[in-house]
């Protein structure tokens, strides 16, 4: 068993970080048969994480939905778990799967797309039982637990034990054999946390255990379920004929019913074209009988439909079915179409089609198909206290507030990533695709993605900073890249400057300046107009004014030691400033204000790769395109914002506010339309 994780994750505890508890499983997970959601054995854990580190600040989160499977959670965790970046992870389905093959399949594929996770989250297995006989699949997780090294509790092993000894009675803990009622609750988050806590003991504190998981190791099994896309009405537009798309708020991730499609008539028919070797169908079964009847036909063979009959004959409730339909097929394109076959004048409710699931191998050539699509990015945004309102009233981004400083169009950052919005990969994160996608970004050899693109809106002048170099952010940021980063700037006030430099002329009179509050004689403005490009290199102190909107190209990182605010208050208290960190890094004497900025507005060409900089972390181009024009790029992926206009490339439609990626493997780019982008490569 390999403790590095969590004996890692007991540190950044005690150290006081903010960390994120989370659980993904089924009803026992949700906390089914708990009075209050507040006495599930998830909240408990969750609670011996407060008590025992009661300087950290811990968040939960809880991903479980009943009566669902390990198959539903690999196409689910991304969204319900993973996208808020958990650092602590119990994954429990041993009693929602079954004893066989499939589910070893399927429960590796969630294990290694939870473990696997680019932040490293310390993961725990944890194995409920059936308690009127005993039944779980804890052989096949075992097999998953062992070949990963992973820590994991067992329920058998401890609580069915004792009930097996006559040391407790299976009435005193679970009114039906299954579920934990609040006593059971606590029994199972007691042995969890006993096991935890046995572990906290005995940690050596010297890191002597080591990760072995940088990079996971052959899957045990075929692995064709940890890369999963569920189709649903969100991100696919499938034929319809007669089913109607269901936009009904969702109000949580267990109002399972939603983004999906209602039918009604006998002949309503929806066609997916989906890509994959495995492909599942989800629907819903309800006990308000009679209920429609459906067949799916795969691939067009109409000689053997697959029945999806929405009657339920249980109480308990209606019921998310997910029905495998293809394992371990070829791996294509493949149709799918669900048509009514029965319907009745007394259904008291529609079919309800949830999503379509399409699984794909691990590394397979397959999907490199996908490799020569143009994949968009849904972005992500930041409330500043500078921050303004151009970035929802000039690109037309869905965001509230009146303090959006940020928008984070291209990111495989942590601390905000990008989802792609199209294709196969629609609702995967960048940076999963840099794991498991090699193919999409050419010969670039970096272990992380390398640029992140922003627009900035300064409503407000942001503080006085600067960034570190590579070497200083790794030694004294754990592990994090520098910044190098450019700016393009879209608009700006007349007769605009920016904070770009310095007038010390030695480290000493640096200090002094510094630490003595000189900022007007220390600050070095430089006036720039709309179209200019200024370059910021590490060591170099800058500042954006209030007024200006600004395209960022940068080094994928977030470090930035501020060093004076205006003594302005955020809730209330200043801001936190680094001084120290600031005098390490910069540079002295600054570099001259002329090698920063290149004035561009006068001399834009059209319909041509203009290139605007190049430096060893990118190449920055615009494109100014006024009917069309084509060019080819090199094997290496490149990505693009669109700041003006609307147009095409290579056939996919773009419009101003649009962030996307060109793959390596696209070399022969054709452009349409009247719009500028500005374009980066690594």
């Amino acid at each position: 068993m390999n403790k590095f994780r969590l004996e890692k994750l007991f540190q950044k505890a005690k150290n006081g970080e903010k960390l994120i508890i989370g659980f993904i499983g089924g009803s026992i997970t949700q906390g089914c048969l708990a009075t209050e959601p507040c006495l599930c054995y998830a909240y408990h854990v969750y609670e011996w994480w407060c008590r025992t580190f009661p300087k950290a600040d811990f968040v939960y989160l809880n991903a479980g939905i009943g009566a669902t499977d390990s198959q539903f959670g690999c196409a689910r965790a991304e969204s319900d778990l993973l996208a808020e970046k958990p650092d602590f992870v119990i994954i429990e389905f041993s009693v929602n799967d079954e004893d066989n093959e499939h589910y070893l399949e399927t429960y590796e594929g969630l294990v290694r797309k939870i473990y696997g996770s680019l932040w490293e989250p310390a993961v725990l297995l944890v194995h409920n039982i059936f308690y009127e006989d005993g039944r779980n699949a804890e052989n096949i997780h075992g097999r998953i637990a062992k070949y990963y090294e992973l820590p994991s509790v067992s329920m058998k092993d401890t609580i069915y034990s004792e009930i097996l000894e006559g040391k407790l009675q299976r009435e005193e803990l679970t009114a039906d054999g299954l579920h934990p009622n609040d006593k059971g609750h606590a029994l199972v988050a007691g042995v969890i946390t006993e096991f935890l806590s046995n572990i906290m003991k005995h940690a050596t504190g010297t890191n002597e255990a080591s990760d072995n998981v940088k990079v996971l190791p052959k899957p045990l099994t075929r692995n064709n379920y940890e890369n999963s896309i569920r189709y649903r009405n969100d991100n696919c537009q499938p034929e319809v004929n007669g089913f109607v798309i269901d936009d009904s708020k969702q109000v949580n991730i267990t109002d399972v019913f939603k983004k999906g499609w209602t039918a009604k008539q006998k002949g309503d028919s929806i066609k997916f074209r989906v890509k994959g070797s495995c492909i599942g169908v989800q629907y819903r079964k309800t006990m308000q009988l009679p209920a429609p009847v459906a067949e799916l036909i795969l691939d067009g063979d109409k000689e053997h439909p697959f029945i999806l009959d929405a009657n339920f004959n249980e109480t308990w409730g209606d019921k998310l079915v997910l029905d495998t339909v293809l394992e371990h097929g070829e791996e294509k394109e493949h149709t799918v179409e669900i048509i009514l076959k029965e319907t009745h004048p007394e259904d008291k409710l529609p079919f309800y089609l949830v999503s379509v699931i399409a699984c794909n191998e691990s590394c397979n050539e397959f999907i490199c198909k996908e490799e020569n699509s143009i994949l968009f990015f849904t972005p992500c945004f930041t409330h500043n206290i500078w921050g303004g309102i151009k970035l929802r009233e000039e690109f037309g981004y869905p965001v509230e507030g009146d303090d959006i400083g940020e928008c984070w169009g291209i990111s495989a950052h942590p601390n905000g990533e990008s989802i792609v919005k199209n294709g196969c990969f629609a609702g995967r994160r960048l940076s999963e695709l840099w794991k498991s996608q090699p193919g999409i970004f050419g010969k670039c050899n970096t272990e992380r993605f390398p640029l992140l693109v922003k627009i900035i809106d300064a409503n407000e002048d942001l503080s006085i900073q600067v960034h570190p170099d590579d070497s200083y952010a790794y030694t004294n940021e754990n592990g994090s890249y520098g910044k190098t980063e450019c700016w393009y700037v879209l608009d700006c006030n007349e007769n605009a400057t920016l904070i770009i430099g310095h007038n010390a002329s030695s480290r000493q009179e640096l200090t002094d300046m510094v630490k003595g509050g000189k900022w007007n004689e220390f600050i070095r403005e430089i006036p720039v107009s709309k179209g200019d490009f200024i370059q910021i290199d590490p060591g170099t102190v800058h500042a954006i004014k209030g007024g200006m909107l600004i395209l960022e190209t940068q080094q994928n990182s977030d470090i930035t030691y501020r060093m004076y605010d205006y003594d302005r208050l955020s809730n209330g208290v200043p801001r936190q400033l680094q001084i120290k960190q600031s005098l390490d890094v910069i540079s002295v004497p600054a570099k001259k204000a002329e090698e920063c900025v290149i004035h561009t507005a006068f001399t834009q060409k059209e319909n041509c790769l203009e290139e605007l900089y190049v430096c060893k972390y990118y190449k920055v181009f615009k494109a100014k395109v006024r009917g069309g024009f084509s060019f080819k790029k090199e094997n290496i992926f490149m990505l693009a914002t669109v700041i003006h206009g609307e147009g095409k490339v290579n056939g996919s439609e773009i419009k101003k506010g649009d962030h996307f990626l060109i793959p390596a493997k696209l070399s022969d780019i054709c452009v349409e339309g009247n719009a500028e982008m500005i374009l980066s490569t690594p």
